[in-house]
C-alpha cells in the first residue's frame, strides 16, 4: 500500500503503478493492487475512456490531498509519513496517465491542469 501512496503524482492506474512503482513491485497482479487501493480508504475512481472498439471503464485511484491524508497516514504510520506523501503527491501525474482520462480528471476537478503537464 505504501507503494502505492509514494507513485509519483496525484492519481495512480494499474498500469502505471507497473510501470514507475518500485521496481520489486511492480509484478504486483491485479487483484492485490486492487485490495490494496480499496484499503487505502481514497477514491477509486472509474473513468470511461474511448477505444476503436467503443468504451472501456479504466480503474484509477486518486490520492487525497496531504491535508486530507493525513488521518489515515497517522492511522497507518507503517504507510510512509506525510512529508513523503506530499512530496510525492506533488509530482507530475505518470505518463502511462493516458490523455483521455488525464482530460476527464481535469474536467472532473481531481486533478489541476500544471498536474498533468509533462
Amino acid at each position: 500500500m505504501a507503494a502505492i501512496l509514494l507513485t509519483p503524482g496525484p492519481v495512480c492506474s494499474y498500469h502505471s503503478f507497473t510501470q514507475s512503482g518500485p521496481q520489486s513491485l511492480r509484478s504486483i497482479t491485479r487483484k492485490e493492487y486492487d485490495f490494496a487501493t480499496n484499503t487505502l480508504e481514497m477514491n477509486n475512481l472509474g473513468i470511461q475512456v474511448g477505444v476503436q472498439s467503443g468504451y472501456v471503464t479504466r480503474l484509477v485511484f486518486v490520492k487525497q490531498a496531504p491535508s486530507l491524508a493525513e488521518p489515515i497516514l497517522q492511522r497507518s504510520s507503517n504507510l510512509c509519513t506525510p512529508q513523503e506523501y506530499t512530496g510525492r503527491f506533488q509530482c507530475k501525474v505518470p505518463l502511462k496517465i493516458n490523455a483521455n482520462i488525464r482530460k476527464q480528471l481535469v474536467e472532473m476537478n481531481y486533478v489541476t491542469e500544471e498536474q498533468m503537464k509533462y
